[in-house]
């Protein structure tokens, strides 16, 4: 088991990538603190499914946006696990009118509204993540392929997973030896976000990667995995592209 005895966060943890995560560090081994902001039902889902692995494991509602509450979440963490060994910084506000919003009506609002759970969020939580890190403690963050590459949808989104990415290579700077910060930049990942595109849309999508299939959860956790454990012990600052070869940085 490659997290064996690991405490670990994943935020944004009920659903989606989140959920995927949480469940394969509880394969491996770890307890597994499941953050959700809404969805309180499929978080007990995973929190069972992790205590099924015989993994100690609970749900905690809150919104990462908001600093009082998040602040509430690692008080928790602290009461029952103690301390901290890893963090997934994997909440991030998922709303179609923002990534389909023409250049005209974007507004002030919609970039507040974005950065305030991506990028403050993922600050917040790395900031009292740490305070609770002994040495050998990871963080693993979320950015997408159009921080990269950039597209012609999802503007506000794009700039704030390329703070996220900025955010990564200056936290592995500030926190080593002590902490690494690595980065999951992330391609077209099958979750709910498709559901913004019609058949058509989806089909345009998929043909244009080149292993020629969406990713899954799966595959996101198993990355996830890797940058928790051990496997990645001299990687730090990184940000490694997970996207069926659509984009080359």
């Amino acid at each position: 088991m490659r997290l064996k005895g690991k405490k670990a966060v994943v935020t944004g943890s009920s659903t989606g990538n989140g959920a995927a995560i949480a469940r394969a560090f509880a394969r491996e081994g770890a307890d597994v603190a499941v953050q959700y902001r809404s969805s309180a039902s499929e978080a007990e889902k995973v929190v069972k499914s992790i205590r099924a692995r015989g993994r100690d494991s609970f749900s905690v509602k809150a919104d990462v946006s908001v600093p009082a509450e998040t602040k509430a979440l690692f008080r928790q963490v602290k009461e029952k696990f103690g301390r901290l060994d890893v963090l997934v910084n994997n909440a991030g506000l998922a709303d179609g009118a923002i990534w389909n919003a023409s250049l005209g009506a974007i507004d002030r609002g919609m970039w507040e509204k974005v950065f305030a759970v991506d990028v403050y969020g993922a600050f917040d939580c790395s900031q009292l993540a740490v305070r609770l890190m002994r040495s050998g403690g990871a963080i693993v963050n979320v950015s997408s392929t159009p921080a990269l590459s950039g597209d012609t949808q999802g503007l506000v989104y794009a700039c704030a997973k390329g703070a996220v990415l900025t955010m990564t290579r200056m936290l592995a700077r500030t926190l080593a030896p002590k902490v690494r910060v690595n980065c999951m930049i992330l391609g077209s990942i099958k979750t709910g976000w498709l559901q913004w595109f019609g058949p058509a849309e989806v089909e345009s999508l998929r043909s244009g990667i080149p292993l020629k299939r969406f990713g899954e959860p799966e595959d996101v956790a198993n990355l996830a995995v890797f940058l928790a454990s051990a496997e990645s012990s001299f990687m730090t600052g990184q940000g490694i592209v997970l996207d069926g070869g659509e984009v080359y940085d």
